[in-house]
């Protein structure tokens, strides 16, 4: 049974190198008869002559420069193996992988982003955009570490976290006819053209929820744009091309001829909520 440790492989290079077994000793910081007697271990566990020693001189054998050469990878791995560890102990080592939802990244990622980095320079952050179920199926996968979603997540896997409510309200152009009231009534906006995102995410489901009249699966005369951003929603709407419904969170910077109006039977919301790994750390 092969019988060395790392520690002899040290010995066995500095003496490949130097030729000498006092200034290999002196390199290992040991005296030369430890070293000595380690290499001569070694070598009767190895079961082959590394050094060929005579009184002047000592050479390396043919087969002892192979050893030498693989021994090198050993030592080479395990201090990956080691930098690798200690990486593992540094939380700033690895990236903070973050995902969210296209309705709520692009309007969220650029302060959070910029407050981790003004307060944890050293940490480094990578962030992912993308709908509901993908997002979950990557956090499950290990792809990323924290997502931001706007609906309930029901697995045993996964922890999650309420941040805050997100006001949900009307939008259309200040040419609309909406504009001059107080509140909409949810039963007028199956008469409008209405603005709404395409399948898969989840704010459509949110929004059809509040205006089921506006949904075209039930409503078989229903006046439907579907988009794929809510920026190109803000913009048609700006135009007087139809109306939507729109997060507060994406409420800046909206064009100059767009108003928002409250949606009648209370204030209509989105739960925003932070979703990780239960065995994260």
């Amino acid at each position: 049974m092969l019988n060395f440790s790392l520690t002899d492989l040290r010995y066995l290079l500095a003496l490949a190198e130097e030729k000498h077994f006092a200034r290999a000793a002196q390199k290992c910081f040991v005296s030369q008869p430890t070293l000595s007697i380690a290499i001569k271990k070694l070598e009767e566990n190895l079961g082959i002559t590394i050094f060929e020693r005579d009184n002047h001189q000592i050479l390396v054998s043919p087969s002892g420069a192979q050893l030498i050469e693989q021994a090198k990878k050993i030592l080479s791995e395990a201090e990956q193996l080691i930098n690798l560890a200690k990486s593992q102990q540094d939380i700033y080592a690895q990236p903070l992988r973050i995902g969210a939802i296209l309705t709520i990244g692009p309007y969220l990622f650029p302060k959070l982003v910029g407050d981790i980095i003004a307060k944890t320079p050293q940490l480094k952050l990578v962030v992912e955009e993308n709908y509901t179920e993908v997002l979950i199926q990557k956090l499950l996968a290990g792809e990323l570490d924290l997502i931001l979603l706007a609906t309930e997540v029901n697995h045993h896997d996964l922890v999650q976290i309420e941040l805050g409510c997100d006001e949900l309200n009307l939008i259309c152009s200040t040419q609309h006819k909406f504009a001059k009231l107080n509140k909409v009534m949810q039963k007028h906006l199956a008469e409008e053209t209405f603005l709404l995102l395409g399948n898969g995410h989840c704010f459509r489901d949110q929004v059809l929820k509040i205006c089921p009249n506006c949904d075209p699966f039930k409503n078989k005369i229903a006046n439907l744009i579907t988009t794929s951003s809510l920026e190109t929603i803000k913009y048609m709407v700006a135009m007087n091309i139809g109306v939507s419904i729109l997060p507060k969170l994406a409420q800046h910077n909206l064009p100059p001829n767009l108003c928002m109006k409250p949606i009648s039977g209370g204030m209509q919301t989105r739960t925003i909520s932070l979703v990780y790994r239960r065995n994260f750390t």
